[in-house]
């Protein structure tokens, strides 16, 4: 080092002074030469091109690092600038900090969650919550912000990774745990069925109820229309899948008797069903050999009505 200083004097060419300080409070994520040393003696172009000049990371909140002359005299050398370096031996070099408050961090990981569910009716716990954190002061910005990448919208335990960036720079990832309760509009019995029992209108309603992610899918509406309960069902349960079945009342190839409807005309002839289906199904029927097809509804057991006027398929 003293060698570089006495060569680069001998030989006319220092313009200027880099003193490296004794302490230093370093602001970003990395430490910048400019933020340990005072540069003196030098134009505008070389003071610019010496003040950034990067020694690597800046230290963690709350930790020291020791940045020695050496390494100062060796990244000038290759910056090709002729300056003496003087001052401390070392810096102590520590970083300027900020608190980012846990809240802040709970709160970024439930507008994640609020974004992925949106449109649909949820409640949010908090099982593990933050602590506030301290984090290097931003030279131009700091950011938290959620990343859940390709996880789909499903209820149950998130553990939701919030970043804390510096300058564009990941400096920490705290988990968030919350818990999801999912809601929906799903059929609850109003009464106890009976296995076997058909499931009627009157017995059963739209309720708001919590959707679990790990059971059995609920029963959708418009398939308990023509159902038979295939168990027993309490008063209050949610009606899944696997509590109703609906029977063909009607199949492939069956004789049944066709009603057609127009306005307030009704007719009923023989017809050969061509598709099966239950009770508010449709299937298509032909009423003889070489006659066009029709589309009607399964209203019972040998029995499908076609409505002329509500079926456009019909009247070609």
């Amino acid at each position: 080092m003293i060698a570089f200083v006495i060569s680069t004097l001998l030989s006319g060419s220092v313009s200027g002074t880099v003193n490296l300080r004794a302490e230093a409070q370093i602001v970003g994520t990395t430490v910048e030469l400019a933020e340990i040393a005072d540069i003196r003696g030098v134009d505008a172009d070389a003071t610019r091109r010496l003040s950034e000049l990067t020694l690597g990371p800046a230290p963690a909140s709350g930790s020291v690092r020791g940045v020695r002359r050496e390494e100062v005299a060796a990244l000038v050398r290759a910056a090709g600038v002729a300056v003496s370096l003087g001052g401390a031996a070392m810096c102590r070099a520590t970083a300027k900090s900020e608190k980012v408050a846990g809240v802040e961090l709970e709160n970024a990981a439930r507008k994640a969650l609020v974004t992925l569910f949106a449109g649909r009716d949820v409640e949010m716990d908090l099982v593990r919550g933050a602590s506030d954190l301290l984090v290097p002061l931003a030279e131009r910005r700091r950011e938290v912000d959620v990343d859940l990448g390709r996880r789909e919208a499903q209820p149950g335990s998130w553990n939701v990774p919030v970043d804390v960036r510096i300058d564009g720079t990941r400096v920490q990832t705290v988990w968030i745990a919350l818990d999801v309760k999912l809601f929906d509009e799903l059929p609850v019995a109003t009464r106890d069925l009976r296995r076997g029992e058909a499931v009627e209108a009157a017995c059963w309603s739209l309720q708001r109820t919590r959707v679990d992610g790990a059971g059995p899918r609920s029963a959708q509406p418009e398939a308990l229309f023509g159902a038979t309960s295939a168990r027993d069902i309490a008063a209050g349960a949610r009606i899944t899948e696997f509590d109703v079945r609906r029977d063909p009342l009607v199949r492939s190839g069956d004789l049944v008797e066709l009603e057609v409807v127009r306005g307030a005309l009704r007719a009923r002839c023989r017809a050969v069903a061509r598709g099966q289906g239950a009770r508010g199904d449709r299937v298509e029927v032909q009423s003889g050999e070489g006659q066009r097809r029709l589309v009607g509804i399964v209203v019972e057991r040998g029995l499908v009505r076609v409505d002329m006027a509500s079926s456009p398929r019909n009247e070609r």
